[in-house]
Order: structure tokens, then C-alpha cells, then sequence
């Protein structure tokens, strides 16, 4: 089960991740300014591939007016097309056939269901990529981020060292995931989609030399099955 806090209240709301039926997303981007709907867009990608891991499915419909520019920059950061959009939640609810059950958007959006916040993004416009997506992830999704060409260096060099370690770890045989690890970022993500959290115990990971490569190796792989960083990209020596 995903559990999530509600903005408009501080509840926690469990959610169903859509074995049964789909998981309705909306995505909440025309009130917020460029990168900040970017952030928006990942947080909800984040939601439907956490929710993909366990079985379930997520159909996301954006809501607000129609922008290619920040289709494109939404692409550059591996975050999936939205299945509908809509100029407001009715629209995008009738787009995806059925009532959402959760809204991701900025905080103090008016919305009729359970809120993720998602906090600004400072500035209004950035070269979108990877390493993007990954300082995005770094911060508490309700936290202000500021994307600082320091920050962004800082992103783009861990990612190539992880991408670099795991074309590494590939080189061994393959071992079991580590049970603790696998447990702490499974709670990292259905405790309130806490993606800072996830990061942190992929670090602590990575530096535990005690643990066998193959293992290392398979861990991070499932992870990337939600992060989206092609962490994998490197092995056999060849970038996707």
C-alpha cells in the first residue's frame, strides 16, 4: 500500500497503487511557473513507476493549457507522456475515464482529492537532463529547490560516478539483493514518496564495500526502475 501525506490537511492517505483498477493522477502544471511544473511532472512520474513496481497502474493526466516546450523538457528528464490532459481537473478527469485519487501540484493548489505538495523551483528555466531529474530527487518534494549551476554540476558528477560504479559491479556474478536495503527504499517510497530518503540509502549502498558487487549491482538496477537515471547505461561499455 502507498501512504502519502495530504497537503490540504496533513493526513496520511493510503492509496491503492491500481492492481484492481487504475491509479487516476492529476498532475497539476498551469498555475506553476516552468520548472516548477517540470518538478510537478516528475513527482507524479515517480508515483506511477513506484506504483508499477507493485503490480499496479497509474494513468496521470496533466491539467492546465497545452506547452511543448515543457513537453520536450519533461522527455529530456525521462518523465513518460501523460496518458490525458485537460484545461481543468473535469477535463482531465473525463480524459482518463474515471475520478482521481490523487493530485500532485504546488502547494495550496485547490484540488478535490489527497495533494502531494510540491515545492518552487528557482529559476523558471534550466537546460533539462538527467542530472536535473537527479537534484530534483535529492530535496523533499515539498522543499524549494534551488537549481544552481554548483548544484547541477554536483548532480551530474554523481551521476556519472554511479553509472560508472554499476558498469563495475556488472562485471561480477550476480548475488541477491540485500534484504535491509531493498526494505529501507521500499519505505522510502510508500512512506510519502520520500525520493531524498531513497537516494540517501542508495548512497549508504553504494559505499558499503562489505557487500558483493553483484549484489550492489542488482540493487541499483530495481532502483532504477523508479529513478530513471539509465544507472545501467554503461554497462558492457556502451551509453544507451
Amino acid at each position: 500500500m502507498l501512504r502519502i501525506v495530504d497537503g490540504r490537511n496533513g493526513e496520511p492517505v493510503e492509496l491503492e497503487p491500481g492492481r484492481r483498477v487504475p491509479l487516476r493522477v492529476l498532475a497539476h502544471i498551469g498555475a506553476a511557473g516552468a520548472t516548477t511544473a517540470l518538478r510537478v511532472l516528475l513527482l507524479a512520474d515517480v508515483l506511477a513507476r513506484t506504483a508499477e513496481t507493485y503490480g499496479g497502474q497509474v494513468l496521470v493526466a496533466s491539467v492546465g493549457p497545452a506547452d511543448p516546450a515543457l513537453d520536450a523538457a519533461a522527455a529530456a528528464l525521462g518523465i513518460r507522456p501523460a496518458a490525458a490532459r485537460g484545461d481543468s481537473a473535469r477535463e482531465a478527469e473525463e480524459a482518463l475515464a474515471g475520478p482521481a485519487r490523487a493530485h500532485v501540484a504546488p502547494a495550496g493548489t485547490e484540488t478535490g482529492g489527497p495533494r502531494l505538495d510540491v515545492g518552487p523551483v528557482h529559476p523558471d528555466e534550466v537546460t533539462a537532463g538527467p542530472a536535473v531529474r537527479l537534484a530534483l530527487l535529492r530535496l523533499d518534494r515539498r522543499a524549494p529547490a534551488e537549481l544552481t549551476p554548483r548544484v547541477l554540476d554536483a548532480a551530474d558528477t554523481g551521476l556519472r560516478q554511479w553509472r560508472g560504479a554499476v558498469a563495475r559491479w556488472a562485471e561480477s556474478p550476480s548475488k541477491p539483493m540485500c534484504a535491509e536495503y531493498v526494505e529501507h527504499l521500499q519505505a522510502a517510497l510508500t512512506a510519502d514518496l520520500d525520493t531524498a530518503s531513497y537516494l540517501t540509502t542508495l548512497d549508504r549502498l553504494a559505499a558499503e564495500t562489505a557487500l558483493p558487487d553483484g549484489s550492489r549491482f542488482e540493487t541499483f538496477a530495481q532502483a532504477d526502475r523508479v529513478l530513471a537515471l539509465e544507472l545501467t547505461s554503461e554497462v558492457g561499455g556502451m551509453r544507451s
